[in-house]
Protein backbone atom coordinates (compact mmCIF):
# COMPACT_ATOMS: atom_id res chain seq x y z
CA UNK A 1 0.00 0.00 0.00
CA UNK A 2 1.40 3.37 -0.94
CA UNK A 3 1.91 6.10 1.67
CA UNK A 4 -0.75 8.35 0.02
CA UNK A 5 -3.36 5.59 -0.07
CA UNK A 6 -2.62 4.72 3.58
CA UNK A 7 -3.08 8.38 4.61
CA UNK A 8 -6.36 8.60 2.67
CA UNK A 9 -7.59 5.41 4.34
CA UNK A 10 -6.65 6.71 7.82
CA UNK A 11 -8.44 10.03 7.18
CA UNK A 12 -11.56 8.17 6.07
CA UNK A 13 -11.55 5.81 9.06
CA UNK A 14 -10.74 8.38 11.74
CA UNK A 15 -12.18 11.53 10.12
CA UNK A 16 -10.55 14.90 9.85
CA UNK A 17 -12.55 16.68 12.53
CA UNK A 18 -10.88 19.73 14.01
CA UNK A 19 -9.62 19.39 17.54
CA UNK A 20 -11.05 21.53 20.32
CA UNK A 21 -8.83 24.31 21.55
CA UNK A 22 -8.96 26.43 24.67
CA UNK A 23 -9.41 30.12 23.90
CA UNK A 24 -8.70 33.17 26.08
CA UNK A 25 -9.54 36.80 25.29
CA UNK A 26 -8.32 39.81 27.26
CA UNK A 27 -9.42 43.38 27.94
CA UNK A 28 -6.98 46.19 26.98
CA UNK A 29 -6.03 46.40 30.69
CA UNK A 30 -4.70 42.83 30.50
CA UNK A 31 -7.48 41.23 32.57
CA UNK A 32 -9.24 38.15 31.22
CA UNK A 33 -12.44 38.93 29.28
CA UNK A 34 -13.54 35.37 28.54
CA UNK A 35 -12.22 31.83 28.25
CA UNK A 36 -13.55 28.53 27.03
CA UNK A 37 -13.49 25.86 24.36
CA UNK A 38 -13.70 26.36 20.60
CA UNK A 39 -14.38 23.75 17.96
CA UNK A 40 -14.37 24.82 14.32
CA UNK A 41 -14.34 28.47 15.52
CA UNK A 42 -17.55 28.02 17.53
CA UNK A 43 -17.95 28.19 21.29
CA UNK A 44 -18.60 24.75 22.78
CA UNK A 45 -18.63 23.27 26.26
CA UNK A 46 -18.06 25.47 29.32
CA UNK A 47 -17.22 29.20 29.10
CA UNK A 48 -16.40 31.92 31.64
CA UNK A 49 -16.88 35.67 31.12
CA UNK A 50 -15.38 38.37 33.35
CA UNK A 51 -15.86 42.04 34.21
CA UNK A 52 -12.97 44.41 33.50
CA UNK A 53 -12.11 44.28 37.22
CA UNK A 54 -11.35 40.55 36.83
CA UNK A 55 -14.41 39.26 38.70
CA UNK A 56 -16.59 36.58 37.16
CA UNK A 57 -19.58 37.93 35.18
CA UNK A 58 -21.24 34.80 33.81
CA UNK A 59 -20.53 31.16 33.07
CA UNK A 60 -22.21 28.29 31.31
CA UNK A 61 -22.41 25.81 28.47
CA UNK A 62 -22.31 26.43 24.74
CA UNK A 63 -23.17 24.18 21.85
CA UNK A 64 -22.32 25.53 18.39
CA UNK A 65 -22.10 29.15 19.65
CA UNK A 66 -25.49 28.96 21.43
CA UNK A 67 -26.11 29.02 25.17
CA UNK A 68 -27.35 25.69 26.52
CA UNK A 69 -28.25 24.24 29.92
CA UNK A 70 -27.77 26.28 33.12
CA UNK A 71 -26.02 29.67 33.08
CA UNK A 72 -24.94 31.58 36.18
CA UNK A 73 -24.78 35.39 36.27
CA UNK A 74 -22.94 37.55 38.81
CA UNK A 75 -22.80 41.23 39.74
CA UNK A 76 -19.47 43.10 39.57
CA UNK A 77 -18.63 41.91 43.11
CA UNK A 78 -19.01 38.28 41.97
CA UNK A 79 -22.26 37.74 43.90
CA UNK A 80 -24.68 35.31 42.23
CA UNK A 81 -27.72 37.23 40.97
CA UNK A 82 -29.35 34.82 38.51
CA UNK A 83 -29.41 31.25 37.23
CA UNK A 84 -31.10 30.64 33.89
CA UNK A 85 -31.71 27.53 31.80
CA UNK A 86 -31.07 27.98 28.07
CA UNK A 87 -31.82 26.07 24.91
CA UNK A 88 -30.53 27.29 21.54
CA UNK A 89 -29.47 30.66 23.02
CA UNK A 90 -32.93 31.40 24.48
CA UNK A 91 -34.17 31.13 28.07
CA UNK A 92 -36.00 27.81 28.24
CA UNK A 93 -36.90 26.44 31.65
CA UNK A 94 -36.34 28.18 34.95
CA UNK A 95 -34.87 31.61 35.60
CA UNK A 96 -34.03 32.04 39.30
CA UNK A 97 -33.25 35.49 40.71
CA UNK A 98 -31.16 35.80 43.88
CA UNK A 99 -30.66 38.42 46.56
CA UNK A 100 -28.26 37.90 49.46
CA UNK A 101 -27.79 34.27 48.42
CA UNK A 102 -31.51 33.42 48.49
CA UNK A 103 -33.99 32.90 45.67
CA UNK A 104 -36.36 35.89 45.59
CA UNK A 105 -38.16 35.21 42.33
CA UNK A 106 -38.61 32.40 39.85
CA UNK A 107 -39.73 32.59 36.26
CA UNK A 108 -40.49 29.90 33.70
CA UNK A 109 -39.60 30.37 30.02
CA UNK A 110 -40.37 28.49 26.86
CA UNK A 111 -38.02 29.32 23.97
CA UNK A 112 -37.51 32.91 25.14
CA UNK A 113 -41.09 33.70 26.20
CA UNK A 114 -42.04 33.97 29.87
CA UNK A 115 -44.86 31.54 30.69
CA UNK A 116 -45.06 31.88 34.48
CA UNK A 117 -43.67 33.86 37.40
CA UNK A 118 -43.46 33.33 41.16
CA UNK A 119 -42.52 36.06 43.65
CA UNK A 120 -41.69 33.66 46.47
CA UNK A 121 -40.28 30.19 46.88
CA UNK A 122 -43.43 29.08 48.68
CA UNK A 123 -45.61 30.22 45.73
CA UNK A 124 -43.37 28.25 43.35
CA UNK A 125 -43.51 25.15 45.57
CA UNK A 126 -47.30 25.44 45.90
CA UNK A 127 -47.72 25.69 42.10
CA UNK A 128 -45.41 22.76 41.44
CA UNK A 129 -46.91 20.30 43.92
CA UNK A 130 -50.38 20.34 42.36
Amino acid sequence: MTKGLFLLLMMTVFGTSEQKQYSKNYYPNGKMQCEGWLSQNQKVDYWFFYYENGNKKEEGHYLANKKQKWWLFYDSNETLIRKTEYQNDKPHGLNLLYKDGKIVKAEKYKMGSKTNEWNSLSAYQKDNTK
